[in-house]
């Protein structure tokens, strides 16, 4: 047999097989009675994404939206050969999330426990029994009572923020800012003051190891860490093989130094800020089989990372769409100004009477969920083999079938939210017509396993926005994009443009 006869002959085989692949995967589900959105035989619904044509955002979005199911409950697809099921229904929606969260208690996402500690044992990642007990640890550090104390400490990086953009702005006059830059610097100072106790300095050195570290975390420069950390979210029953890491070793070996070094010096000193530092000192010493070396290191990088990324992309949209609105940018600055008087601070006692800057945070966790996805793994009640979706579908999903709940899609449907995608904080007042049903905001998760940290989250953003608008006006200039489209480097929800607006002192 001549080589032509070899190629052409195993490329026929290789097509049958590539087809049966494709009718085997689309036959699963349709024998289920469950619609059915096609993807690649090979990689699923993740093929646009691998190739760099889109963004885990969109793809999500561009899922739920598929034409011929769109309006059905639940749906089937793949990631790689894996079935997972799409949920679009409110009522399921909730039952997973919160009424029987016992059978849909843990995140499917997992890395390779050897060589990323740090990325198995945090509060996201862990599972079972050891989430649990960890979760119950870390609640008391997050309660309402609390947020006074991180309320005192965030008021101190205000001020840095203040001096910030009085350099950069001059005096009566005004300056184009990149937004997201700003948040950043912002946050990150947060977050080092509330968690760690310590002062960064990063507004006069953005470029310090804490800063650069911590960035580089979520968004990996390298290539190959980019892949595995996708992978872990979509690929992750090969963690062990693959070497899946969350956390890259030399972030890992700077957290540890970082972390375990305040931690040293706060036990020698015996000083008590009642920080997460205080708090993980105490459970070090008093439930070390929980909270070992790792697990200790793994929820000060989830706090780093998580409170970092989520409040400052949720300030930066939010400074973005108020700039691209002057009418409710007018509308909130007198409301804080209502508040704030001639002494142009707000107390913590009011930061709960601030109606419309609570509107205006929640349409932006609406419009912009930092995570764009919500996933579990199905564990049914002792002894039964599935969960009955019943009486909205008749599938049952199986043991261990992941199942997606895609936030910024559900946030995004025009048959929830009127007019989804224009910024409309009036849509949150309590008089609204029609309500907010209160199934579909999962900008923090829901559930026992809603985000520990939301409380901290909204108080860094409305304390920031407060601090801005209270001095600055905020326009659009020519280099303001038009409209956002997500970058395509990570699965959270970014902006591939630099976001920049014009700043005025008022």
């Amino acid at each position: 047999m001549s080589a032509f006869e070899v190629i052409l002959w195993t490329s026929i085989v290789l097509l049958y097989l590539w087809k049966g692949l494709k009718q085997y995967l689309q036959y699963f589900w349709l024998s289920k009675r469950v619609s059915y959105i096609a993807g690649s035989p090979m990689v699923g619904a993740l093929k646009d994404v691998l190739l760099n044509r889109t963004s885990f955002p969109q793809m999500f979005v561009d899922l739920y939206n598929e034409p011929k199911t769109r309006n059905d409950a639940v749906s089937g697809f793949y990631f790689f050969q894996k079935p997972c099921l799409l949920i679009r229904d409110p009522e399921l929606i909730k039952r997973i999330l919160v009424k029987d969260f016992s059978q849909f208690s843990d995140r499917r996402m997992r890395s390779d426990p050897k060589s990323d500690p740090i990325g198995t044992y945090n509060l996201l990642a862990a599972k079972g029994d050891t989430w649990k007990s960890i979760r119950s640890n870390l609640t008391p550090i997050f309660t309402m009572h609390k947020m006074k104390n991180f309320f005192k400490l965030i008021s101190d990086v205000c001020e840095d923020l203040r001096d910030k953009l009085a350099k950069d702005i001059p005096s009566k006059g005004s300056a184009e800012l990149n937004i997201k830059e700003v948040a950043a610097l912002y946050t990150i100072e947060t977050i080092a003051s509330s968690a760690f106790g310590f002062k960064i300095n990063s507004f006069n050195n953005p470029d310090c190891d804490f800063h650069r570290n911590v960035h580089e975390i979520i968004n990996p420069s390298n290539l190959k860490q980019k892949l595995k950390l996708a992978a872990c979210f979509f690929f992750p029953e090969f963690a062990s093989v693959l070497q899946l890491k969350f956390v890259a070793k030399e972030a890992q070996e700077f957290l540890k130094a970082s972390v375990l070094g305040v931690m040293e010096e706060r036990e020698k000193s015996g000083l008590k800020r009642n920080d997460l530092i205080d708090a993980m000192i105490v459970m070090k010493n008093t439930q070390k089989d929980i909270f070992h070396t790792n697990a200790i290191l793994a929820q000060a990088g989830l706090f780093l990372v998580a409170g970092y990324e989520t409040s400052s992309s949720v300030l930066s949209f939010a400074l973005y769409e108020l700039a691209r609105h002057q009418d409710k940018q007018e509308t909130l600055r007198k409301e804080l100004m209502d508040f704030a008087g001639s002494e142009k601070e707000i107390p913590f006692e009011n930061l709960n009477n601030l109606k419309y800057l609570d509107m205006v945070f929640q349409e932006i966790l609406r419009l912009y969920p930092s995570l764009p996805f919500l996933e579990r793994i199905c564990q049914p009640s002792a002894g039964a083999k599935t969960y009955s979706l019943a009486p909205v579908h008749e599938f049952s999903v199986p043991k261990g079938m992941p199942v997606y709940i895609p936030v910024i899609s559900v946030q995004r449907d025009p048959k929830f939210f009127p007019d989804p995608l224009s910024f409309r904080p009036e849509r949150f007042a309590a008089t609204a017509d029609p309500p907010i049903d209160p199934r579909l905001l999962l900008g923090f998760g829901q559930g026992p396993r809603h985000c520990l940290g939301s409380r901290l989250g909204a108080l860094q953003v409305k304390m920031a926005l407060i601090t801005i608008l209270l001095k600055y006006r905020l326009s659009v200039c020519e280099k303001t994009p038009q409209k956002v489209l997500f970058t395509r480097k990570t699965v959270l929800t970014q902006s591939e443009k630099p976001l920049i607006v014009n700043f005025t002192e008022i």
